[in-house]
């Protein structure tokens, strides 16, 4: 017998015993009389299908409520009804006011307590999802929904064209019909398949740089996934869900939700999930143990349990460690396993054919290269067709090289160009409108008429699209992309701190695709930086691996060089000093002829800050290494120079570090050393609370803080604020003082010590004047202010010309730490922040080391501790730094003792042998 012979009754008897079969024959049944009971009520089809959609789903969920089963399609339709007068009531607030009347007529349906309850939350969420939109979006919703204006008063008021009012009126229904349920939801779908979209949707926020909003909808969707049947579907969605709780969440990571993660990707045979945990316990090893690790353990298991995926992925990245290791057919035998377990639709395919290539082409007998002088990377990035337009979705890749004299981020020519929210462009986004993102960046369709001319070529008739954003540790940056149609990008622009570099297409192959960015497989783009090129090479090239309709897969080979310094440029000098200060293996270089250029060739305010700052830490790191100054009397511990472009966004100042600039020099420290650590004062101050100074921040304030650093670090910080009248510090006696409590927690890898309390003073018009750093059993590290220049306004006023100079107080056996803040304008208005940290320990301060022969045990003693530190940096051996860093915090008061020891004794002759009988540093170190 045939399903649709059944009655009523006994399909719901056989939904009720699992078969889903039967449900889908009631719902083809009914599903013409539940539209029209719903149409009944809302009087517009769309509608009516959703609400048929919720009612359908709702029958399924309580049908074993369900008294006479051969009523089902009466009862479904009333259910219908119902579902059609919560959709009119819920949605009120921006549905056409030409369905006033309708609505007018359903009034009274909320006068329940209970019914007004939940009306009254499902609007607040409706007006949170508004709330979430763009500023001009959110203006233009309002104004067509809640004021009842047309598309031609919209215009008029806010000077907008009447094609981008439209457009942004249609952005907005997206963005609010996407927040409240699965866009492409049928009203046919089983509960399983309605969680399923719901767990893709929720995957969506990928696409999203800042992940507002997310939290709710993980909570429903994590409950909802939680709520289904047990099976291997579950499994695989509960695991995609919780990555994305995990990645997403402030607070979210800890040992036991990695567990459950790790399981349910076992379980529901996640690849894609069993990819980020295989990947990140592989990221706890280095060198040769990690080769063991992905080698003996982690293939084996991903054999076994059938993640071929996974398996693919572990291959490549021993293929990487093997190749990094001086083992290269090892390598290219891994990375050719890798390859031959997937297709062209997978990164990791195209990444580990890449690699092989790039391997190949340097041959057997190629060269090492100087890795301060050159960095090359290799990618594999995947495009997604969302809604029809190609939208940048995940990469990833590896790079050696730790070249830093030039802008590593203008050769990535395609996520540069799609920072907004994937987006590279928008189709429908009127000449000269602005399209916002969810975290604020902007994408402006600045021309459809630019000439430009490349080494490819003259093209004509050129769009131009500019991107601005502010990145948390690069700055806030513009990116003009220039679009040929039929040729894809032609030239790509980034301009950082008042300086552009430029990628322009060298030569192309399109053999097939149209638009803007034609993919299909084979298309090729090269680029080449406009550099001088007796100074510097920059070359990038990507390729169409993959392209199905649905998603595009690019392999991406960037290599830049640099072959010299312009000694008449400032910019080329302070890249040398930054790029130049020390060798492959960690050895002190002289960059004493840079510093006195950069010094001469300085010509503005803010190169003159740069230069000054620059120099200080630059001959500070010369001067106290003992193995390129044998004669040092300190030892360098914690030095750093870092610039900062300061940036006031959403009420917060934030200090945005620039790596191009920065460097620093840490051989080692210990337990006693700590205190040093803290001359970060602003840095920590930012990783704390997500700023240095926010508007939040006044006298009797308190707040809990959740956020990201480093990527994946969740941090959370309660924060409490306190008016003094005044405060005495070193550099005098300050009024009006606002005091900061801080309590951090979740900081790890290392930077436990930026964790925990402390506390900040801040003087009116002066800023930071005393912070308290707590640490170890009831120790703590106090900074005060020493000096400064000028005052502002606020309680952390930064301008140009300030300075502030800050010293470690009561640090003991020699440690000297301390930090000076400069600040200074640049000739577009962008506000730079010097930093100058000071971190050494004076040999002829240490007090100890007593025995009866002290003078030779001192000397010995300052020899020793030297060797540990060269040993330490030398061999980048994890168990040896431990152990320096072990004999210098502890057992360096118990000399004799360490001596003695069968472990330390071992150490210490090798070191010794290494220094040589007069005590000097041979060649060799």
């Amino acid at each position: 017998m045939q399903y649709t012979d059944y009655t009523d009754e006994t399909l719901v008897m056989l939904t009720l015993a699992g078969d889903g079969k039967a449900y889908e024959t009631l719902v083809l049944r009914y599903e013409r009389g539940v539209i029209g009971a719903a149409q009944s009520i809302t009087r517009n089809r769309h509608l009516a299908e959703d609400a048929a959609q919720d009612a359908f789903v709702t029958a399924w969920m309580k049908l074993n409520t369900l008294e006479s089963a051969d009523k089902f399609g009466a009862w479904v339709a009333r259910i219908a009804k119902n579902c059609a007068k919560n959709m009119l009531l819920r949605f009120r607030s921006y549905l056409p006011l030409e369905m006033a009347d309708t609505l007018d007529a359903y009034e009274a349906y909320g006068e329940s307590p209970e019914a007004v309850c939940i009306l009254s939350e499902e609007k607040r969420e409706i007006d949170e999802t508004v709330d979430r939109l763009p500023a001009r979006v959110r203006e233009i919703i309002r104004l067509y929904y809640f004021e009842g204006l047309t598309i031609s008063e919209i215009a008029a008021r806010t000077a907008l064209a009447e094609g981008t009012v439209k457009w942004q009126l249609n952005d907005g229904r997206k963005r609010i019909r996407k927040d409240l349920c699965a866009m492409n939801e049928t009203w046919n779908d089983t509960l399983v398949q309605r969680v399923m979209k719901k767990v893709e949707e929720l995957k969506l926020f990928q696409l999203k740089n800042n992940k507002n909003g997310f939290e709710e909808a993980y909570r429903d969707v994590l409950r909802e996934v939680e709520e289904l049947p047990e099976s291997q579907k579950k499994d695989h969605a509960l695991a995609d869900v919780l990555l994305r709780g995990w990645w997403w969440l402030p607070g979210e990571k800890n040992d036991a939700l990695f567990a459950r993660i790790r399981e349910a990707a076992e379980r529901g045979k996640n690849d894609e999930v069993m990819t980020f945990v295989v990947g990140r316990e592989d990221a706890n090893m280095w060198g040769d143990a990690r080769i063991t690790l992905i080698r003996d353990k982690q293939i084996p298991r991903l054999e076994a349990l059938g993640f071929t995926k996974t398996l693919a992925h572990e291959w490549y990245w021993l293929g990487y460690e093997y190749c990094r290791a001086g083992k290269r057919e090892e390598g290219l035998a891994a990375y050719d396993k890798a390859v031959s377990l997937l297709t062209p639709a997978d990164t990791i395919y195209t990444l580990a054919k890449t690699a092989a290539e790039e391997e190949r082409k340097k041959g057997t007998d190629a060269k090492e290269d100087d890795n301060r002088r050159i960095r090359r990377v290799v990618t594999a990035k995947q495009l997604r067709y969302v809604d029809g337009a190609l939208r940048f979705w995940s990469h990833n890749g590896h790079s050696f090289g730790a070249l830093q004299a030039v802008n590593n981020y203008a050769t990535r020519v395609f996520r540069n160009a799609s920072y907004a929210d994937g987006h590279f462009f928008i189709g429908d986004l009127p000449l000269g409108d602005t399209y916002t993102a969810s975290d604020g960046t902007t994408l402006t369709f600045a021309s459809d008429c630019e000439a430009v001319d490349t080494p490819a070529g003259h093209f004509d008739g050129c769009q131009l699209w500019v991107t601005k954003r502010y990145e948390e540790y690069v700055g806030s940056s513009v990116y003009r992309t220039y679009y040929k149609a039929g040729v894809g990008i032609v030239r790509a622009d980034h301009t950082l701190d008042g300086i552009t570099d430029t990628m322009q297409l060298s030569s192309y192959r399109v053999t097939d695709g149209t638009g803007l960015l034609p993919m299909a497989v084979g298309n090729e783009w090269s680029y080449e930086g406009a550099y001088d090129p007796t100074l510097l090479s920059a070359k990038a090239t990507f390729r169409v691996t993959h392209a199905d309709g649905q998603s595009v897969v690019l392999s991406g080979v960037r290599n830049t060089e640099r072959y010299r310094y312009d000694e008449d440029s400032f910019l080329d000098m302070v890249y040398a000093i930054r790029n130049e200060y020390h060798d492959n293996k960690g050895n002190i270089r002289d960059v004493s002829h840079y510093i006195t250029r950069a010094e001469a060739l300085a010509a503005t305010p803010l190169e003159r800050a740069h230069a000054r700052a620059a120099a200080s830490v630059a001959r500070r790191i010369m001067e106290t290494d003992m193995k390129h100054n044998p004669s040092a009397d300190a030892i360098g511990q914690w030095n750093f120079f870092e610039r900062d472009t300061v940036v006031r966004q959403d009420g917060r100042l934030l200090a945005t570090r620039n790596g191009r600039f920065c460097f620093e020099w840490k051989p080692a420290y210990s337990d006693d050393a700590l205190p040093l650590l803290y001359n970060d004062i602003l840095g920590i101050l930012q990783d704390t609370t997500g700023c240095i100074f926010s508007d939040e921040w006044v006298p009797g304030a308190e707040m809990t803080l959740s956020f990201f650093i480093h990527g994946e670090m969740a941090i959370k910080t309660a924060i409490k604020c306190e008016a003094l009248d005044s405060l005495a510090v070193s550099a005098g006696s300050f009024q009006n003082v606002l005091r900061l409590s801080l309590d951090t927690s979740g900081m790890s890898d290392g930077l436990d010590y930026r964790g925990g309390k402390k506390v900040y003073y801040f003087a009116d018009g002066i800023g930071v004047i005393r912070t308290e750093n707590a640490y170890g059993e009831g120790k703590c590290a106090v900074y005060e202010l020493t000096d400064y220049e000028g005052r502002g306004e606020g309680y952390l006023p930064l301008y140009d010309g300030m300075m502030r100079r800050y010293e470690a107080i009561g640090l003991t056996n020699g440690y000297v730490g301390g930090v000076e803040y400069t600040c200074a304008a640049g000739e577009d208005g962008a506000l730079a922040l010097f930093s100058d940290r000071i971190g050494v320990r004076e040999l002829s301060k240490l007090t100890l080391f007593k025995s009866p022969t002290q003078e030779m045990e001192e000397k010995e003693a300052r020899l020793w501790e030297a060797a540990c530190f060269r040993e330490s940096r030398a061999r980048h051996d994890a168990t040896n730094f431990h152990m320096v860093a072990h004999f210098l915090g502890r057992q360096s008061r118990h000399w004799g003792a360490a001596k003695r020891g069968a472990e330390w004794g071992k150490f210490r002759i090798r070191v010794m042998e290494s220094l040589g009988t007069d005590g000097r540093v041979p060649p060799a170190w």
